[in-house]
Order: structure tokens, then sequence, then C-alpha cells
């Protein structure tokens, strides 16, 4: 007999698995970033933050469309619904959520020290743990709220290492973090769409919104050294880890989701010092690891919490 409960689980730890990679990706990005700015004749100059985030979606979005095939009707609204607007309102948010996410934080990264721009970024679990309840009707559990405070320990040791860096940046940082917390509950809203439709919208859209700013700041011809890079962002770092990211969030809870990509932060000044020499103190590295612990009590709690629930279905069927 087959246990109807294991594929559940195999699919609930799937999500974890592909949230992980994902963050893994992600974690490239201040380190391409820093790479490209060194390529660039303006290296803070608004034009280039603006060039970064058009073609990195962009190029995201173009090489995952295919994946998306004929799924790009689970966009559409239910049957039912009005049909004033041509995508479901989540994906319309989505689309603006990601945009914005995108050009601040790629302005953060070339004001500020990428561990600065990626830990601020992660201010975005408060706002999850805050808003989830609200809009996505999922609460956390008691037993993720120290695991949050001890990340957010983390967190803060590493911004008090960096507190003199000037506030332009940092502000625009703790912006990206209020974008990336939307974004992620909008994207967890669409869960029933396809993963991959959902994740060539924002880009493309993204691409869209940023076009203004281009033609006004951007420049659409960039020089041949930049090209491999803008490339490996778009494609390895921003699109694949969106896709996965996507897959994720249909099949794990947002706040564990949350708790789980903080393992970003951890690794982002790792590839900045090696691209770069971007300087990680002591301080930065006792938060990272302190972060990381978190990281792993996080996916412990969802282990025994998922193995609880599964065990309640089988005494209680009628529950489920």
């Amino acid at each position: 007999m087959v246990d109807p409960d294991s594929g559940k689980k195999r699919t609930y730890y799937i999500g974890l698995l592909l949230i992980l990679l994902a963050a893994g990706l992600w974690s490239l990005n201040g380190a391409l970033i820093k790479l490209i700015q060194r390529q660039s004749d303006q290296p803070q100059a608004i034009g280039l933050a603006v060039s970064i985030a058009f073609y990195r979606s962009l190029i995201a979005g173009i090489f995952l469309a295919p994946f998306a095939w004929g799924k790009y009707h689970t966009l559409l609204p239910r049957t039912g619904e009005r049909k004033w607007y041509v995508i479901r309102p989540a994906g319309l948010a989505c689309v603006l959520f990601f945009a914005l996410m995108t050009v601040f934080f790629v302005f953060a990264n070339t004001m500020t020290k990428a561990a600065n721009a990626i830990i601020l970024q992660y201010t975005s679990t408060f706002w999850i743990f805050g808003l989830s309840p609200w809009l996505l009707k999922e609460k956390p559990s008691a037993r993720d709220v120290p695991i949050l405070l001890l990340a957010m320990v983390g967190i803060g040791i590493i911004f008090a290492e960096n507190a003199s860096t000037d506030l332009p940046g940092l502000m625009i940082a703790l912006g990206s973090g209020l974008f990336y917390a939307l974004l992620t509950l909008m994207i967890r809203m669409l869960r029933d769409s396809h993963s991959g439709a959902v994740t060539v919208m924002n880009n493309i859209g993204s691409a869209i919104l940023i076009l203004p700013a281009m033609f006004i700041f951007g420049s659409f011809v960039v020089p041949t050294s930049m090209v491999v890079l803008l490339l490996i962002l778009g494609v390895i770092q921003f699109g694949l880890p969106y896709y996965f990211y996507s897959l994720g969030l249909a099949r794990v809870p947002a706040p564990h989701v949350a708790i789980i990509t903080m393992i970003e932060p951890v690794l982002v000044p790792v590839w900045a010092y090696w691209a770069v020499q971007e300087i990680v103190s002591i301080q930065t590295m006792a938060g990272g690891a302190i972060i990381l612990v978190a990281v792993l009590l996080a996916i412990f709690s969802a282990h025994e919490a998922r193995k609880r629930e599964l065990q309640e279905a089988v005494v209680h069927p009628e529950n489920g």
C-alpha cells in the first residue's frame, strides 16, 4: 500500500531544497555587480545601476521564457473573477514589487558594501512574519520566533560593524528589503500558477517598467567585457534561482522560506571577497555564523513541524 502522505512529505522537502539552492545562487549577486562596477567608467552613476537592473531582468526573462511555454494561462484571472485586468491582481503587484526590489538592490550594491546591501535586504523577514498572517493566513509558530530572533541577532552584529557606511545606501538597501518581502508574499499568493510563468512575468515585466529609466539614465550599449558578466548575472544568478524560488514557495510556507533564505547574506561577503577582495571582518563572520545556525534550526523545526502535521492527519483524518 502506498502512503498518500509520503508524496506530500517529499514535495515539502523538495521545496526546502529548491529554496536553499535559490539562496545559494542569489548569493553571487554582490560579487558579480562589483565586478561589473569595476568594468564601468562611471562605477557609481545612476545609469550603471539602471542598466544592470534592466539587463539582468531582460536576460533572465528571455532565458526562462521557453520553460513556461504553454503555461502563461495560469496567470489569467480565475473563472468567475472580474476580468477588467489582463493578469491576476497578485501578478500585477508581483511585477511592480519585483521591479522595485531589483532597482533598489542594485543601487544599494553600487553605493555600499555587498554585505551591507544583502544584510539590510533581509530585514524583509520582519515584514514577511508580520504580513503573512494578514495576507496569507499563514501564522509563524511560536517555535519559529526564537529562531527568527537569533537570526536577527546575527544580522544586527554584522550591521553594527558597517554602521558608518553612508546613510543613502543603507536606506535604499532597507527599501529593497520591504519590496523583497512584498514580492515573496505575492509569489506565495500565486502558488497555484505555473512557477516558470510567474518568474518570466516578473522579469519581463520588470524590464518593461525599468525601460523608461533606461532611456533617461541608462545605456543600451555596454562594453564587451561586461556582456559575459551580465549574461551570468541574468541567467545563473537571477533567472534560475527565481524559478527555483517560485517552485519552492509553492511547497513551503512563507515564514519558513523567510528564515531559510538567510543563508544568502552569509555567502555574499565570501564571494565578494573572492571576486574583488572586499574585506570581511571577524565581526561579520561571527554574525554570519549565527545566521547559519538559525538556518539549520529553521530547517530542523520545519522538519519536525511537518512530521507532526502528518502524524495528526493519520490520527485525525477528518481534520485533513
